[in-house]
């Protein structure tokens, strides 16, 4: 198998993994859910044993964490519009019509957002010093 079929499959499990969360949600059971995560990481674990080029070198290690880095700044700045988004439909037509359910998840989620830059700090303090920057 090679690399990108690889990834293929990564995608292929990760949908598997959504349609049965929604499952699990739809029949008010998780046990399906916790048995497909466990599974589909099994599965990704023995499907990167039969990968016949070279999984890992300098240069896709480079490529993974440059890849890894814009996808969470894309990911954050869509989830912040989002997010937004959510609170200003929330308002409706000014403070008094504010559909409280609606904005209370958008401010959570600027919340979590927040916390999600304060962990990339964190840990890019803890890197600096741990490799001497």
């Amino acid at each position: 198998m090679k690399r990108n079929s690889f990834y293929l499959c990564v995608a292929a499990v990760a949908f598997f993994e959504v349609a049965i969360f929604w499952l699990s949600v739809e029949i008010s059971d998780p046990l399906p859910c916790v048995l497909a995560i466990v599974l589909g990481i099994l599965g990704i674990y023995l499907t990167k044993m039969y990968i016949h080029e070279v999984v890992e070198d300098e240069r896709t290690k480079k490529i993974t964490e440059i890849t890894a880095l814009r996808t969470l700044q894309f990911t954050w700045i869509g989830l912040f519009l989002f997010a937004l988004w959510i609170i200003i439909e929330a308002l409706g037509e000014g403070v008094r019509h504010f559909n409280r359910p609606l904005g209370i998840f958008g401010f959570r989620l600027l919340v979590l957002l927040c916390g999600i830059i304060v962990l990339y700090v964190i840990l890019s303090l803890y890197y600096n010093k741990k490799y001497g920057a």
